[in-house]
């Protein structure tokens, strides 16, 4: 927690007036100008000359300013306006973000051609697409960005340095909307992107909160198949931290695990194919990138113990031998690569035989602890090292060990802290408890897949219910056909849009006039081709018809005419399968990608 004094402003009055914005927090005497349309930004107390508007002026309710992004019509400020309540940590209220708006500094679009507006509305709808997707969550005076063990180790806590300056600058959502806004103490507020969820339970009479916070990585942020392994710096796509916390009337245990892509260059370029094959990238350094990976995070978290998921045969084998061999290469003693082929082990929904798993890291866990604190702060154990778990996508299967790890570790913490009656060593399968556990990983498993896949997560069925079932079969069919379709028609939007939102592309003064916009620029060879190939399905489709109702009688001449178009729809499939990447959704803000 922060100090009194060092606690961003929750409830605020915000004034709109032709020639500045006014932020007024309920429960303070100061206030913030931003002047129209420049967007300078200046802190005012009670002693100040200027003053608040009084009547005549817009005056809206707003529970958080998330900062300034500059888009094509100008500066645009982000506030939210809406939050559900989630629960306490440490009684401190966590929220989900429930509403947010941008709000133009520049009052008029008179400024703007044509198409500069079009493409204005594009940005925002950009903006709108990262800030409608579940949830954000945020705390006025609890670090979510932070574990409890950094939090107890982080020096500066307790100063006056507010919460986003004590922030893991990994995890806040809104770090590129700050370029514009001055770091206001009390004013900014932090966001993460994830899952939080905050239950009060009773096991064996003790009354105790159980919560559950995923953070997910704005480094090497991304859609699912644009977004794939490892970059120069060390960091890989959709990274995530998820923290276990159990609070007693007098304890805190904290529980830590990783999951992010498999550490190595490649990609799974989607081209209209079902399941595209992941492939290597030859000539680039994977050792180096590897290895700064790793350096980092054994300096974060300590010890890593590896739990790779993916096939050992097939499209996914050549990443399986590729990361074994790499972490070999890297040489870290703080490594330990454990591969586990979950499809092979678990065919037949043999979910039972994930136990050989459990057995193979026991050691580790056990070696690993967890974080443990009093409700004063006084130490008992920290955690020494994590599970960093992957699969293709650090979606589905990884969510469903990281579950089994997680409910390990809890009960442990339980036993240790003489929850557990004497002898008892698990958690009573048939409990409300246990009800709980499992409803809440898989709805963190959802959640995670929704943000990086579009999609609810897959096998959740047995998370929810400790077994495979008919129904969850049915309904991962139904998930991974949403997700063919919105990887390859509308996730070059989403990375575009969540790239615009954390600041790796930043709108220019002048865009679409002085110079054009990359929303407007494209390939005229493959317009033209993807106009030839629609024009001639519809064609062939109308010709089908004409041949098939037209004559009253079929006949020789009939035949010929069938086979003729039969011909001309089979050159058509080759000529689409060959450029079947045109009609795929790609980015276009940073050509890289």
């Amino acid at each position: 927690m922060v100090k009194m004094d060092a606690r961003i402003f929750d409830d605020m009055n915000f004034y709109i007036t032709p020639d500045r914005f006014y932020i007024e927090p309920s429960e303070s005497e100061q206030f913030v100008i931003i002047e129209r349309p420049d967007g300078a930004v200046s802190l005012h107390t009670v002693d100040s000359k200027e003053r608040l508007p009084i009547h005549g002026y817009e005056l809206r309710k707003i529970c958080g300013v998330l900062g300034m992004v500059r888009l094509i019509s100008g500066l645009h400020l982000v506030v939210v306006t809406h939050r559900i309540f989630v629960g306490l940590i440490n009684n401190e209220p966590v929220w989900q973000m429930a509403g947010s708006d941008l709000i133009p500094v520049t009052p008029t679009l008179t400024h703007l051609s044509e198409s500069q507006k079009v493409q204005n509305e594009t940005y925002l709808a950009m903006m709108r697409q990262v800030l409608d997707t579940p949830f954000f969550y945020f705390s006025y005076g609890y670090d979510l960005t932070n574990t409890m063990q950094r939090i107890g180790s982080n020096p500066k806590v307790g100063d006056n340095v507010g919460l986003y300056g004590q922030s893991d600058k990994r995890f806040v959502w809104n770090v590129g909307l700050l370029e514009h806004f001055p770091l206001l103490v009390r004013y900014v507020l932090p966001i993460i992107h994830g899952f939080v969820s905050i239950n009060d339970v009773t096991v064996n009479g003790h009354a105790l909160s159980w919560i559950l916070i995923s953070r997910r990585s704005v480094q090497h942020a991304g859609t699912r198949l644009f977004c794939r392994g490892i970059n120069q710096n060390g960091e890989v796509a959709n990274y995530v931290e998820t923290e276990q916390i159990l609070v007693t009337g007098q304890d805190r245990v904290s529980f830590v695990q990783t999951r992010g892509s498999i550490p190595l260059f490649w990609h799974q370029t989607p081209n209209l194919q079902y399941k595209p094959r992941p492939q290597l990238l030859i000539g680039r350094d994977h050792l180096v990138a590897c290895s700064r990976h790793f350096d980092d995070q054994c300096k974060l978290y300590g010890a890593q113990c590896l739990i790779n998921l993916i096939d050992h045969k097939g499209a996914e084998e050549v990443l399986e031998k590729a990361y074994d061999a790499t972490v070999s290469g890297v040489g870290n003693s703080q490594l330990h690569y454990v591969s586990f082929d979950f499809h092979k082990e678990c065919k037949k929904m043999r979910y039972d035989r994930l136990s050989l798993l459990m057995n193979r890291i026991t050691h580790e866990q056990d070696k690993f602890d967890f974080y443990h604190t009093n409700h004063v702060g006084q130490v008992y154990s920290v955690q020494k090292g994590v599970f960093r778990t992957n699969c293709i996508d650090c979606l589905d299967r990884t969510n469903v060990v990281q579950s089994l790890i997680a409910k390990r570790s809890l009960e442990q913490a339980l036993e240790r802290l003489g929850i557990f009656k004497f002898g008892e060593k698990h958690i009573d399968p048939n409990s409300q408890f246990e009800a709980v556990f499992k409803a809440v990983w898989a709805d963190n498993a959802d959640l995670i897949s929704l943000q990086y896949s579009g999609t609810g997560a897959l096998k959740t069925d047995f998370t929810r219910t400790g077994k495979r079932t008919f129904k969850g079969l049915l309904r991962d069919g139904l998930n991974s056909l949403t997700r063919y379709v919105k990887n390859n028609f509308s996730d070059g939007f989403r990375q575009d849009s969540i790239e615009l939102f954390l600041g790796l592309y930043r709108v220019r003064n002048g865009e679409g006039l002085e110079f054009p916009s990359p929303l407007s620029v494209s390939d005229p060879t493959v317009d033209w081709r993807k106009r030839m190939i629609m024009a001639t399905v519809l064609f062939e489709i109308a010709m089908f018809f004409v041949i098939m109702l037209y004559p009253t009688e079929f006949s020789f001449k009939t035949g010929v005419l069938l086979l003729g178009w039969g011909v001309m729809v089979l050159f058509t499939h080759r000529f689409f399968v060959k450029h079947r990447s045109d009609f795929v959704d790609r980015p276009k803000l940073l050509s890289k990608k």
